[in-house]
């Protein structure tokens, strides 16, 4: 007796097809929020690491706060080993440590600001050297992170030179998700707020106002933040003027683009 093999009719084929690409249009987004998670998770490891420096290089000067050097030209090494970037170097913090998993691609745009996809990038600082980025022509540093510039010895407020004049730690931000190495916040006030990027892409250049620089919807609508206690978490971008950026800081919800 012949036994006949049915093989599957086109319409039955069509039905799985369909089954499958329903599967598949359910799966993805579910797979792209996963990635996307695993990636901030890594991004706030790297972000404790640079909080763990500042512990360190704190207890190390008997609680003095390191200093924000920028510019050097005469003495290029002083530039570039007095500054976060520098100690996090002495610390062995370096390399992909300093790359957020969003953004490890690096900015080839003048004069190198990042952006929520892209680290900033040193290299093509116009400078020839000597500055906190760019030792010299074949020397430099990218990141995909910045310092809060308030929280050094020598920044605006002259009597926070030591940690042990900020009792509000855990509120204040050391490093985060930034375009750029650093950023030093305008107050305003709740009813006379600061201005609104005009999106969320985190996307800079000289005129930018400062708090531009992590208003970007890198980790979803927020970016990742260590605080000065050393204790790092995820921040809603409209909650980052409620984080204490000096010892004075009122702060308030910020209204934002959604885009």
């Amino acid at each position: 007796m012949t036994r006949r093999h049915r093989g599957f009719t086109l319409i039955e084929l069509l039905v799985v097809m369909g089954l499958i690409s329903v599967l598949l249009s359910l799966l993805l987004p579910v797979l792209g929020k996963t990635r996307a998670a695993a990636r901030s998770t890594a991004c706030l490891s790297n972000i404790r690491q640079l909080g763990t420096t500042l512990q360190l290089y704190t207890a190390e000067n008997k609680g003095r706060l390191m200093g924000n050097v920028w510019y050097t030209p005469p003495t290029p090494d002083l530039a570039w080993s007095c500054n976060w970037l520098g100690v996090a170097e002495r610390y062995q913090v370096k390399g992909q440590s300093l790359l957020c998993p969003s953004a490890t691609e690096l900015s080839l745009q003048k004069p190198g600001y990042g952006n929520k996809n892209l680290a900033w990038n040193g290299e093509i600082y116009p400078n020839a050297g000597g500055s906190a980025v760019k030792l010299n022509p074949t020397t430099f540093r990218a990141s995909s992170y910045g310092f809060n510039a308030y929280l050094a010895a020598g920044g605006d407020d002259t009597k926070t030179a030591y940690m042990s004049a900020i009792k509000c730690l855990s509120e204040m931000p050391a490093f985060m998700d930034c375009a750029w190495l650093d950023a030093r916040p305008d107050e305003q006030t709740e009813s006379f707020p600061v201005e609104s990027p005009p999106d969320l892409n985190g996307n800079i250049s000289a005129s930018s106002l400062q708090h531009w620089r992590f208003l970007m919807a890198r980790h979803a609508r927020g970016i990742n933040v260590c605080f000065a206690d050393g204790s790092a978490r995820w921040v809603p971008l409209e909650e980052t003027y409620r984080m204490k950026w000096t010892r004075y800081w009122q702060g308030y919800r910020l209204e934002l683009p959604n885009n």
